[in-house]
């Protein structure tokens, strides 16, 4: 189908009017939203989530996945993560009763 009138494709209105304001405003190339990036995704999923398949809670281990792939697309973000609090003792509970 030819797009109105148009000797130029729609791809290149894209490239030429939207995608340089897409990527000023959210600081991305578009390769991510490309096929190839979503399959790139895709299979970085599958590895991570192979990797956890051994957690029997499917919320955790959703959680865990998303986390990890969080964590290698924007490495800074590890530095922001509060440290796990230490569970404390049956005596020292009783002790604060």
């Amino acid at each position: 189908t030819n797009f109105p009138s148009a000797t130029f494709l729609p791809k290149l209105h894209m490239l030429e009017d939207h995608i340089v304001p897409w990527m000023k405003r959210w600081r991305i190339g578009c390769g991510c939203m490309g096929e190839q990036g979503a399959e790139s995704l895709h299979a970085s999923f599958n590895n991570t989530e192979r990797a956890y398949k051994n957690m029997r809670d499917r919320v955790d281990r959703l959680r865990v996945v998303l986390q990890n792939h969080h964590f290698k697309i924007l490495p800074f973000t590890q530095s922001l993560e509060p440290p796990l609090l230490k569970k404390r003792k049956a005596k020292e509970d009783k002790e604060t009763l």
